[in-house]
């Protein structure tokens, strides 16, 4: 019997119920974590360089938007500048507010992400994806605390969501409210931390080579990338400003420096790391400059230990948040709050488990799994073809480009929480096409025996060849 084909207005209908059930949601669980926020000592969590932020939101407090405070332009001082307003109005409750705006950023990205899937052949996956991103712990909780990392991640999910959009409406025209508002988002996220760019190219390009023809692709990579380039400019013009130099921060040579050098490991270490490298006069944009060709030239002058450093860098960077193999700056992940072998860690039977052979087993089989999972996420998620094979590549190449980034720099897994949202959905793409073999390769040796027993009762009795 043929199946009963779906009235068009009946599936416009359930899609609407759906999406007013992903939001009301996605609003719950915001709402439960700024309870919670709301019971913390102070109402606000700092994240790894929360004291750096505030510090460099006190120049911009005391001195205005060209405030020669050291911090502003050794970091990007786009994250504070953003906290500025909030700051201006209410300092003292400045943590709680950006936990409450951030938090409800990444509810909004999950949300409309979650919408978008549901009216594409990858709908099976809606509920599955708002349910792990919400509930993801290092996601949801960090969301919560003065930092860029999360609300970078929720930025560069709710861009993707925008040209998925665009691909499913078909839309054909350059300047529409979506190709604006993901290029808003890009910006924003850049503005925290400049080096999303290089990520965000990951979406842009394919973007561009999918939906576009001929001059259609440089005219939208060009509109595209001059709102995106607004972010960096404005810190470079407030550095000549207030410092003399053309730079949007002074940190990557020193960044670079501790992921190099002899007694380096690719991570944080308590021993002396570095490069040789000769002090020179000049601002600290031509220092660091200079300090960067250093660490370059290393590299190129040692190739026979820049290969395990970059390994290290690797792991380091898909390391767990805790436990033997960790190495980063996530030490104020709130996860870590209720984690149970962190809590296990804190007596002496509990640590040596932990940091044993059964913990080193335990990481190990994580990071492995984690990785293996998400390429083959990848994978199976581009055979399928169409706009599947899209978002392989929206949610793969920004992930790939993310890990490339600390392989250049210091291996430390807080990097990769910008990208968290996409390998997290790689994931769960890898995981269901392994079910999905499984319950296939059950389904078709049952179809076997099936059509073997049917062959064996329709035999002669003298018929002697085996089923």
């Amino acid at each position: 019997m043929a199946k009963k084909k779906v009235a068009p207005s009946r599936l416009a209908k359930e899609r609407k119920a759906q999406v007013r059930g992903l939001l009301a949601f996605s609003l719950t669980v915001f709402f439960i974590k700024i309870l919670w926020l709301s019971s913390k000592v102070g109402r606000g969590l700092l994240g790894a360089d929360g004291e750096n932020y505030v510090e460099a939101l006190t120049g911009l407090l005391s001195e205005g938007f060209f405030s020669e405070q050291g911090k502003l332009s050794y970091w990007p001082a786009g994250y504070p500048i953003l906290m500025w307003p909030i700051a201006a109005i209410s300092e003292s409750n400045l943590a709680f507010i950006v936990g409450i705006i951030q938090s409800l950023i990444f509810a909004l990205s999950v949300w409309f992400f979650a919408s978008e899937l549901s009216a594409s052949s990858l709908k099976r996956f809606t509920w599955p994806a708002a349910i792990i991103l919400s509930f993801s712990p290092t996601l949801s909780l960090n969301s919560v605390a003065i930092g860029y990392e999360v609300t970078s991640a929720s930025l560069l999910l709710l861009a993707i969501s925008l040209f998925l959009r665009q691909v499913r409406l078909r839309k054909s025209s350059i300047l529409n409210w979506e190709n604006s508002l993901a290029s808003f988002a890009i910006a924003i996220s850049c503005f925290m931390q400049p080096r999303i760019l290089l990520l965000a190219l990951g979406i842009i390009i394919p973007f561009s080579i999918y939906h576009f023809r001929g001059r259609a692709i440089p005219i939208f990579l060009a509109f595209t990338l001059s709102i995106v380039a607004i972010a960096p400019a404005i810190m470079i013009l407030r550095n000549i400003e207030a410092n003399g130099y053309a730079a949007t921060s002074t940190n990557l040579g020193v960044t670079m420096n501790i992921g190099a050098g002899p007694g380096s490991t690719g991570g944080y270490t308590n021993k002396a790391t570095g490069v040789p490298c000769e002090a020179i006069a000049g601002n600290a944009a031509e220092q660091d400059s200079h300090r960067v060709g250093c660490v370059l030239k290393w590299y190129l002058e040692n190739p026979g230990k820049s290969p395990k450093l970059f390994l290290n860098k690797f792991l380091y960077h898909w390391s767990p948040w805790f436990g033997p193999l960790a190495n980063g700056t996530m030490a104020r992940n709130p996860w870590l709050q209720f984690h149970p072998f962190a809590e296990s860690a804190k007596t002496q039977e509990g640590f040596e488990i932990v940091n044993g052979g059964l913990g080193k087993t335990i990481s190990w089989a994580w990071v492995l799994g984690s990785l293996a999972l998400l390429v083959y996420g990848f994978i199976a998620l581009r055979r399928r073809g169409g706009v599947s094979t899209l978002l392989a590549w929206y949610l793969f190449i920004p992930v790939l480009l993310n890990t490339g980034s600390s392989m250049g720099t210091i291996g430390d897994h807080r990097f990769r929480i910008p990208t968290l949202t996409l390998s997290i959905l790689l994931q769960l793409f890898g995981l269901h096409a392994i079910f999905e073999r499984k319950l296939f390769k059950r389904e078709l040796d049952g179809k076997v025996r099936l059509a073997q027993g049917l062959n064996w009762k329709g035999r002669g009795q003298g018929d002697n060849l085996q089923p």
